[in-house]
């Protein structure tokens, strides 16, 4: 790619781009500098859109290592004057979810301003039953007299085997201001975790909360699939400069299973990062509380979070703590699903408020912020 370099730091893309000009577009690779791509922990050592190695220190579970291709919690970040934004997507497939909007599993959206005064500005909207889109992010009707600072997000639920960034030919690209740290939050949980079932990829909890606090986020969740295994926990302690590691994988385990994972699993964690805030969380409320066996056995995994990390707490773990999840949907708490169980954007939003304040103080705790 063709590109000059201004003593700024920033690009000005030549009138050809990858070879070719499309309709006074140039396309940029995200890949390449100026970018800043942010969510996939191994994108400098493996460079591919991925949340978890393709060759990890242990043999993932099969889907988990399925679903690390999907992008969720992954950012384009740069600041430009485009009159035009455009993007060109191919996707790993088509979207194919009921209970979720093409949007949310295999869309993108973007955002404009500095880390903490985030706004949304548009999306693109795939097409249903095709892998491969383009879409115009926006179209100003005149050059932009200030840089933008632009944040594109991932898809939540699909793979991205290539995204193209569209501008003007005489457009600027600039690196995007720094993050406040070097540090990460990571996230590891369920669907809920990954983002199922939000109207748009930045309705996800993690991507609300990213806009909220000066640092990378890494969405380890995993639908159906967080499971607290040995193998998970490996390669979660593998990912560098971690600021604080939130734990959500109640909802996918039975409470016996839960409580024979749960403590191996922050242990094998603290092995390697003795000082890093945890957070354990139990999960949300569901409809289907008014069962009462699937009750009981809720309240239990709740209980086997609350005395774990107090056990951990007696024991000297000054960096650990407990999130009540029941409490985070507040008194309208079943107006907040799509289906008894996976957050709609109301239901996010209340989610990311409740979280806010408990990891604003772990961050501040470790040092982090």
């Amino acid at each position: 790619m063709k590109s000059g370099q201004n003593g700024d730091g920033s690009i000005i893309k030549d009138a050809v781009s990858n070879g070719v000009q499309e309709n006074q577009i140039n396309w940029c690779d995200p890949k390449e500098y100026p970018f800043d791509l942010t969510g996939f922990a191994w994108f400098q050592k493996e460079k591919i859109y991925r949340r978890f190695p393709k060759q990890p220190v242990a043999k993932l579970p099969d889907r988990v290592n399925e679903l690390a291709d999907c992008t969720s919690g992954g950012q384009i970040r740069f600041k430009t004057n485009t009159r035009k934004l455009e993007i060109k997507v191919t996707l790993s497939g088509e979207a194919n979810m009921g209970h979720m909007s093409a949007l949310g599993q295999c869309g993108f959206d973007v955002y404009v301003g500095e880390p903490g005064k985030q706004q949304y500005l548009s999306s693109a909207i795939p097409p249903l039953n095709e892998k491969i889109y383009e879409s115009t992010l926006w179209h100003f009707g005149s050059k932009l007299d200030e840089l933008l600072e632009v944040t594109i997000n991932f898809p939540l639920y699909q793979g991205v085997e290539e995204v193209l960034v569209g501008i003007d030919p005489d457009a600027v690209i600039q690196q995007p201001k720094p993050y406040q740290t070097e540090k990460r939050a990571i996230f590891y949980g369920t669907s809920i975790t990954q983002g199922g079932c939000a109207s748009r990829p930045g309705m996800s909890y993690t991507n609300i909360l990213s806009r909220r606090f000066p640092l990378e986020f890494i969405n380890l969740g995993f639908s159906g699939s967080g499971k607290g295994e040995k193998e998970v926990a490996l390669s979660a302690r593998e990912i560098e400069r971690p600021g604080c590691f939130v734990i959500d994988y109640e909802g996918n385990v039975n409470a016996d299973q839960y409580n024979a994972t749960l403590l191996p699993f922050i242990e094998l964690y603290r092995e390697w990062h003795p000082f890093v805030p945890i957070i354990v969380m139990s999960r949300i409320r569901y409809a289907k509380h008014l069962n009462d066996e699937q009750g009981k056995d809720y309240e239990r995994r709740r209980e086997i979070s609350r005395s774990t990390v107090a056990e951990l707490q007696r024991k000297g773990d000054k960096y650990i703590s407990f999130l009540d999840g029941s409490q985070l949907l507040g008194e309208n708490w079943h107006e907040c699903t799509v289906d008894g169980v996976h957050p709609n954007d109301l239901g996010f939003m209340k989610m990311a408020d409740g979280i806010e304040d408990v990891l604003r103080t772990s961050l501040e705790k470790g040092g982090v912020i």
